[in-house]
């Protein structure tokens, strides 16, 4: 008689079981990536009444029976994950991306040099994209782990450098002032005079520059015009011209620069033995570039952790400005000089059994000893999937699923206690006979 009562003990274990994934699918129902657990009933063991026999059809002997079990209530039979893929939830972060497949994001510590043995790893695998890229170049996870992927080969991804013209940053110009007694004045900068009507020290320069910069010949017909392939710009002046004498004490900023880009073009700025016609000036020059072609990308085939690549022209790594990730994982920014770099490719894993992945802390999993077989990919539209940049994996936790759920798993558990309440009962009157 007390079976009943060691059943409904057996039944209220594993309900309240049940309860504690519930409210967990519930309590992480706005965890990013989440992927919700089922919890699965199975029956518990059994006791046999009566064996189960043979029938015979020989004259005189009796036919076959089955067995008569009594079962010992319900026991869990696993825990097992719903992998399917969330709801996407948009990010103004760039960076954040979620996968749009089966494939999980490889992180973790640092691992020096790059390999290819996922499992042995002792890496993280991840569903949750909330990347950064941290001080030192590496893009990392909101849990300070390094993402892997494929990062470029040595000497690809090289942006193209765009031609450039030489430039020139004159400080403290000499300005000759002369006033001509019939309303004009004769403003020399360079040993080049213009003259104006103009009675401002600023508007004077500014006149100068219109009669000069970028003309074939001179105001007084002279040929040829040093400044004719180049563009001037006004910057400061120093001292003062009372409008009525001459004056040398006045000193001019410009900057100027050739119209024509290369790293030899117009540089007639510096006469014959080396005299700039800047006389006295401070001439700072910054030489022109010849235009250099960019070098496609190329990606490693091992992994390493995903850094922002060296510019082999500085030494330094490229100053990103903004970043973006595209379908099949490729990180590009867009540098201070406005050029598109390449950082490298972000790897999916896929794990040939998801159940035999293990939780851990966070949104962290490790492999299991029955996760299968596990290996990296490229997000190329496959199995992995794609990745989608802007945007985070929401939990797959289905709210009116898991009321269901909790309201037959209340019931379940109150049907249980009744069975102990019950079988009580019995015994007392049991108990109750001797009287």
């Amino acid at each position: 008689m007390v079976r009943s009562m060691v059943a409904a003990v057996a039944g209220l274990k594993s309900h309240q079981s049940k309860m504690d994934v519930i409210g967990n699918n519930i309590a992480n129902v706005n965890t990013w990536g989440y992927k919700s657990f089922n919890y699965n009933f199975a029956d518990s063991m059994y006791a046999n009444s009566t064996n189960s026999t043979e029938g015979s059809a020989r004259n005189g002997e009796a036919g076959g029976r089955n067995a008569s079990q009594v079962g010992y209530g319900s026991v869990m039979s696993s825990i097992t994950n719903e992998f399917g893929k969330g709801a996407p939830s948009p990010s103004s972060n760039p960076l954040d991306c979620m996968i749009d497949g089966t494939g999980f994001f490889l992180v973790g510590n640092m691992i020096n040099g790059s390999f290819t043995n996922v499992k042995d790893s002792g890496l993280y695998l991840s569903r949750v994209g909330i990347f950064r890229v941290d001080s030192n170049g590496y893009l990392v996870d909101d849990q300070r782990n390094y993402v892997y992927g494929y990062a470029l080969e040595e000497g690809s991804g090289i942006p193209e450098v765009p031609a450039s013209a030489a430039s020139y940053d004159v400080a403290n110009a000499q300005l000759d002032i002369a006033n001509n007694g019939d309303g004009t004045y004769t403003v020399t900068i360079a040993g080049i005079s213009v003259t104006t009507k103009q009675t401002e020290i600023e508007e004077m320069i500014k006149d100068w520059i219109s009669n000069v910069a970028g003309k074939e010949e001179l105001p007084d017909g002279t040929t040829p015009n040093p400044f004719q392939n180049y563009n001037v710009g006004y910057t400061n002046y120093r001292g003062t011209y009372n409008g009525e004498a001459a004056s040398t004490g006045i000193t001019v900023d410009l900057a100027v620069s050739a119209k024509r880009a290369g790293e030899d073009a117009n540089r007639a700025l510096l006469y014959p033995g080396g005299n700039t016609i800047f006389t006295g000036a401070t001439v700072t020059e910054t030489a022109g570039q010849n235009r250099e072609a960019g070098v496609r990308a190329r990606y490693e085939n091992q992994l390493s952790a995903l850094r922002i690549p060296i510019d082999p022209r500085t030494g330094m790594q490229y100053e990103i400005q903004s970043y973006k990730i595209n379908e099949d994982g490729t990180i590009v920014g867009v540098d201070k000089d406005n050029r598109t770099i390449t950082i490298g490719k972000i790897a999916l894993v896929i794990v040939e059994n998801p159940n035999g992945l293990e939780k851990n802390d966070g949104y962290y999993y490790t492999v299991g000893a029955n996760a299968g077989d596990v290996s990296a990919t490229e997000a190329n539209g496959g199995p992995a999937g794609t990745i989608m940049g802007g945007y985070l994996e929401m939990a797959n936790v289905d709210l009116a699923n898991e009321f269901s759920n909790m309201i037959t798993c209340q019931r379940g558990f109150q049907a249980n206690s009744k069975i102990i309440t019950v079988t009580d009962e019995m015994l007392q009157e049991l108990v109750n006979m001797k009287r």
